[in-house]
């Protein structure tokens, strides 16, 4: 059978959760790759199966604070990233690129 990889874990002011990590191998299949954005590690292959196991996800920086202090002031052009405001925070999830911010 086919199990679910354990998923990586964020907990932040406010709220927690978790992302979902690749499912393994079966006797004669390969891991899965863990979700984009997770931080998570890919399945393993199953012990018949050298093809491999799965890929790990891709990182993400999470900045939550409460929404009485200021927006971040710059975001770098490079970077990818969303912003809500819910619940007395303001939540920055960063998902690609590179570069510099300034609060």
């Amino acid at each position: 059978s086919s199990d679910l990889g354990g998923g990586g874990a964020y907990n932040v002011p406010g709220g927690t959760g978790v992302y979902g990590g690749g499912s393994g191998g079966t006797g004669s299949g390969a891991g899965s790759s863990a979700d984009a954005n997770s931080g998570s590690g890919g399945g393993g292959c199953g012990y018949t199966n050298y093809s491999g196991g799965g890929n790990g996800g891709s990182g993400i920086v999470i900045i939550k604070y409460a929404d009485s202090y200021a927006d971040i002031t710059t975001i770098g052009a490079g970077l990818t990233y969303t912003k809500t405001t819910s619940g007395g925070y303001k939540t920055y999830k960063f998902t690609a690129g590179t570069g510099t911010i300034t609060f």
